[in-house]
């Protein structure tokens, strides 16, 4: 992967892992990485990862990330929704 990528709670119902609409992750070439003194559910990040691992067909994955595609986490009475961005390039 290339591109660094910001995942954001846009909507839930709830959390059990008491995460909050605004709250995010950053993914790229490092792993994963969390905002200082804060945690992530894990279960939503594996999400986002299979997301990017199981894309279908030739299209790039720059052009996917252009859509700025919602992937949801696996509980469905959360319901927890991310948006996944890329991020700009360091640098420009």
């Amino acid at each position: 992967m290339t591109a660094r990528l910001r995942c954001t709670v846009e909507s839930m119902n709830y959390s059990a892992c008491e995460l909050a609409v605004g709250d995010s992750f950053d993914l790229g070439d490092r792993g994963v990485e969390l905002p200082e003194g804060r945690g992530f559910c894990m279960f939503a990040i594996s999400a986002v990862a299979s997301a990017l691992a199981g894309r279908a067909g030739p299209e790039p994955l720059s052009a996917w990330l252009a859509r700025e595609p919602l992937v949801a986490c696996p509980d469905p009475p959360e319901n927890l929704v991310m948006r996944v961005r890329a991020l700009p390039e360091k640098g420009r």
